[in-house]
């Protein structure tokens, strides 16, 4: 039995494409039809329905033409193609949930409260520890292992007496911990770094070190210049 042929338009409207995409297709010599006619109609069979599958599939994966042309004339091997791709789309799918977490924070942030859920444990390493008389500024960025996209991501204060440590959260137990439960919070918002000590002294009379405060990140959202830092009280029970 012959095998029943599409047309150019038909064969587009089944894989929801444009007859001019194939058709640029063909240009580039990635997919040629089963058939040409007299009258110059282009059809299409069963072979090209799976060799268009997977052009689309790779245009999916974010190939160029190009890339896709040396993939199907060349023994490349799909398996690496494929294995490289995935770990692209680990990474990017990483990324988003960092961004996703990142605009979580600025949501509850937003919101401010005086009480802090903790659902998980959150351990805490140190990236630079500073006396207490020594801001924060970009001297101290230059030192450690900063990366750009950091300015978005949630910074930990572990205050103590003479200095304090600047810390990020880390998967795995490091040098602080946060326990899970439920905190009642106190915000300090200031303008000089003489105004966050002062608001801190008050805070410091009726609470022991070590104060662990954590930045709010909704402030880069704000204008002027300003630190906002909730500091974590007693747990509630």
């Amino acid at each position: 039995m012959a095998e029943k042929l599409l047309t150019i338009s038909k064969f587009a409207q089944l894989f929801n494409t444009t007859q001019h995409t194939i058709r640029h297709y063909e240009q580039q010599g990635l997919l040629q039809p089963a058939t040409i006619a007299a009258n110059g109609y282009r059809q299409y069979g069963m072979a090209e329905a799976y060799q268009l599958s997977f052009i689309l599939f790779l245009r999916q994966l974010g190939l160029s033409l190009a890339e896709i042309k040396a993939i199907l004339t060349s023994d490349y091997s799909e398996q690496t193609l494929l294995l490289n791709k995935k770990q692209a789309l680990q990474e990017e799918i990483a990324r988003l949930q960092a961004l996703e977490q990142t605009i979580d924070d600025q949501l509850q942030q937003v919101n401010q409260q005086d009480i802090l859920q903790v659902d998980q444990p959150i351990h805490l390493r140190v990236l630079q520890r500073l006396p207490f008389a020594q801001d924060f500024d970009l001297s101290v960025v230059e030192t450690i292992d900063w990366q750009p996209d950091w300015m978005l991501r949630q910074l930990y204060y572990v205050i103590n007496e003479t200095d304090y440590a600047i810390c990020m959260a880390t998967p795995a137990v490091s040098d602080y911990q946060i326990d899970a439960g439920c905190y009642v919070t106190t915000t300090i918002e200031a303008a000089s770094g003489a105004e966050f000590d002062s608001a801190l002294a008050a805070i410091t009379t009726h609470q022991t070190l070590p104060l662990i405060g954590i930045e709010m990140r909704g402030t880069f959202l704000s204008p002027g210049k300003h630190l906002a830092v909730k500091i974590l009280g007693n747990r509630k029970e």
